[in-house]
């Protein structure tokens, strides 16, 4: 199990968000926050708005990380949603992104949030990795792929 897996819950892996764009994105992932961890959206939707606004956190490739520190969590929140269609995110490659890794940490969180970023960038750095996300039909599989991934591509080894 990796730092990932620890707090993907398989509820929070949701596929087939119809949102036009990136605020409505952002507005149903504080929504699902609500729904699965009891934490008001509106505070989660104003930090991943805010963030959003210093810098897009699309990596490019459809993949965006969108992260914040949230007051009054005392463990990491990690949500996947896929998109029915891609949305513009403002990603340096300009591709639309249909792939959001929601990351929420605490306040005062700073060692563990740079590793679960740091874990992010790598998972999702690779192609093989990234297409069995994007094909992958069932929240199961998906948190399965994120469990099973280790950092070591077989297209490598």
């Amino acid at each position: 199990m990796n730092l990932v897996s620890r707090y993907l819950a398989r509820d929070d892996v949701v596929l087939g968000l119809n949102v036009p764009d990136k605020v409505r994105a952002l507005e149903e992932a504080a929504l699902l926050v609500e729904t699965h961890h009891h934490i008001n959206h509106a505070p989660v939707f104003r930090a991943l708005w805010r963030r959003e606004q210093s810098a897009s956190t699309g990596l490019g490739h459809g993949i965006a990380i969108p992260h914040a520190r949230i007051p009054g969590i005392s463990e990491p929140v990690i949500l996947l949603v896929r998109t029915r269609l891609p949305i513009n995110f403002g990603s340096p490659d300009r591709q639309g992104v249909s792939v959001l890794l929601i990351i929420l940490v605490p306040e005062h969180a700073t060692e563990e949030h740079l590793q679960i970023l740091a874990t992010v960038s790598q998972m999702f750095g690779d192609p093989a990795f990234r297409d069995q996300v994007a094909v992958a039909e069932e929240p199961a599989a998906i948190q399965r792929l994120i469990g099973e991934w280790t950092g070591v591509s077989p297209a490598a080894v």
